[in-house]
């Protein structure tokens, strides 16, 4: 019996959330209110602000930084980070470090590599249209080499091959390289920190995911349809990842005096790494 419309819009609403693993980091900067500087004294600042004159006047050109990302949902993204930092760093750790001792690193990252290795269509997709022929070969090459030489995935015998390294391309990428700005920060419960351009890319990458067509909201077996196995397996992935993920987490928050800004300015300055490569 077919999946009524309402949840049909429903499921795909929670695959485009579940279809990217959080990435533990959060921050920004309110409105109206600068982010902290060092604190240096004026000769030095002036010192410092004539030689990076002069050097740009002797080179023909001046450098700009990038512009910031705005954020005009402070209060929310907050909030959310807090909530996010409560569940992950307080109730979910203690289970991430009993997981981590009773499983083994070398499992871990076998179940890592397998699932990377199963949504392969989502960075082969990307890379076609980012219209890079070269990535998209190196990852068709890398999951010809590891789903049979690595036993389907489990090991990942193709990046001892220093032409075949693991990519991480994404639909959000994809946007940037045609393109299109980071828009406003956002923080999303349990998802962590995101961008306008990167919570449309979510939808892009559950569509190519084969999680979405294998388990989708499609009324493939009737009634006996087991749509949430996508979000278990997903669910299982990150849950897999957490001991580490909490570890850059920590590596970023610890030494931070304001760690709302310090992952704020982390996860922009890796996604636009990341389109720039």
């Amino acid at each position: 019996m077919p999946i009524s419309m309402p949840r049909n819009i429903l499921l795909v609403l929670l695959a485009a959330t579940l279809a990217a693993a959080p990435v533990c980091q959060a921050a920004g900067t309110p409105i109206n209110q600068e982010s902290p500087k060092p604190a240096v004294s004026a000769p030095a600042a002036l010192e410092t602000g004539t030689a990076s004159q002069a050097k740009a006047d002797d080179d023909g050109y001046a450098e700009t930084a990038p512009a910031p990302v705005a954020d005009p949902l402070y209060r929310w993204n907050k909030f959310w980070f807090g909530f996010n930092h409560l569940f992950f760093s307080g109730f979910m750790r203690p289970l991430a470090k009993g997981y981590a001792i009773v499983v083994p690193r070398f499992v871990r990252t076998g179940l890592t590599n397998a699932y990377q290795n199963f949504i392969f269509p989502i960075r082969f997709v990307n890379a076609l249209l980012q219209l890079n022929f070269t990535k998209a070969q190196r990852e068709f090459g890398r999951f010809m080499i590891n789903s049979t030489i690595g036993v389907g995935g489990l090991m990942d015998v193709a990046k001892a091959d220093p032409n075949l390294q693991p990519g991480n391309e994404d639909f959000g990428q994809t946007l940037g390289s045609w393109g299109i700005g980071d828009g406003f920060y956002i923080v999303w419960p349990f998802l962590g920190p995101s961008s306008a351009r990167d919570t449309v890319g979510l939808a892009g990458d559950a569509v190519a995911n084969p999680l979405f067509w294998i388990f989708g909201p499609w009324a493939v077996y009737g009634d006996d349809n087991p749509w949430y196995l996508s979000y278990i397996v997903k669910a299982g992935d990150v849950f897999n990842n957490l001991p580490t993920t909490l570890e850059t987490y920590d590596s970023v928050t610890k030494p931070a005096v304001d760690p709302y800004s310090a992952i704020k300015d982390a996860y922009i300055q890796y996604r636009r790494n990341a389109v720039s490569q």
